[in-house]
């Protein structure tokens, strides 16, 4: 009986092992396909399968916190909820990213879209102002760092002064080259 108890104990843990494996499996799988079937329906994604994957992003993370795909699945996550204009579920997600996954490889971008929601689906411009300041001074050089600093120079200004400013700035230098 002593002996049998240590193999009773390792095929337990062999089961729960796979079993786990297999769960995960099947939820990357199904992510995967959801992915596949919204890219194949392009510019018209079925609003139905946008909120089934955003749950299957987020039970991913919930099931799985410390496994290598979970940053990756939170900023897929964030990104989605972004494109369905949903500022605060993206707050969220992008808060949820800077404290659950601080090392993250998207750490950076993560910063510069929670200054992009502040300004665009949030309008929260003084809120933006110092989140773009914070992403320009801890990463300077990032390939995000031109697009954060226009944005700092053009924050809540409208299309039209946009324009108007754009049309002086040409006008400026074709003055100059003539």
């Amino acid at each position: 009986m002593k002996r049998l108890i240590p193999v009773l104990l390792i095929v337990l843990a062999v089961a729960t092992l796979s079993s786990c494996t297999s769960k995960r499996d099947k939820e990357v799988k199904a992510i995967t396909k959801l992915e596949e079937s919204l890219t194949a329906e392009a510019a018209r994604p079925d609003p139905a399968k946008l909120d089934e994957l955003m749950n299957l992003y987020l039970g991913f993370i919930d099931h799985n916190p410390a496994d290598s795909a979970a940053p990756l699945y939170l900023y897929k996550a964030l990104n989605l909820a972004m494109g369905t204009n949903n500022g605060q579920k993206a707050m969220e997600l992008a808060d949820r990213t800077l404290n659950e996954y601080p090392k993250s490889d998207r750490i950076a971008e993560t910063i510069f879209l929670k200054a992009y929601i502040y300004e665009n689906l949030l309008s929260n411009l003084s809120l933006a102002q110092k989140t773009y300041r914070d992403f320009l001074s801890r990463f300077p050089n990032h390939e995000l760092s031109d697009d954060a600093e226009a944005a700092l120079l053009n924050l809540g200004k409208s299309p039209e002064e946009l324009i108007r400013e754009f049309e002086a700035r040409a006008a400026e230098q074709q003055a100059k080259g003539n």
